[in-house]
């Protein structure tokens, strides 16, 4: 019996959903909603706020970790959805597009962070 790395991908489905269900969310209300509806006055105080924390290495790398995890966990649901809609006999080359794309995603999230 050949060993099989499906244990690996489904490892990072479920942290890539469980990070993204509960961080996210708070990322986009924070950043989305919140700060924008601050007066101008108080806008260059809070900019100047989140420029610090996101110079923060930690903070960073919880970000990168965050977007990878995510990416990876919808790789891994477009992957089983297209073998669902019948490409089984094309489960190579889905999987390689799949997640050579999140790992794509993940260098690329790598990139612009690290130039915040």
């Amino acid at each position: 019996m050949s060993r099989s790395r499906e244990a690996f991908w489904w490892s990072l489905f479920a942290a890539g959903g469980v990070l993204a269900s509960l961080l996210v969310p708070a990322l986009v209300i924070t950043t989305g909603f919140v700060l924008p509806t601050i007066d101008a006055g108080e806008a260059a105080e809070r900019h100047e706020q989140l420029s610090n924390l996101l110079s923060s290495g930690f903070v960073k790398l919880v970000l990168v970790v965050v977007i990878g995890l995510a990416f990876f966990h919808c790789a891994h649901r477009i992957r089983h959805m297209l073998m669902d809609l019948g490409l089984r006999s094309y489960e190579k080359a889905v999987s390689a597009l799949c997640y050579g794309g999140a790992t794509l995603g993940l260098l690329i999230s790598i990139l612009i962070v690290t130039r915040i």
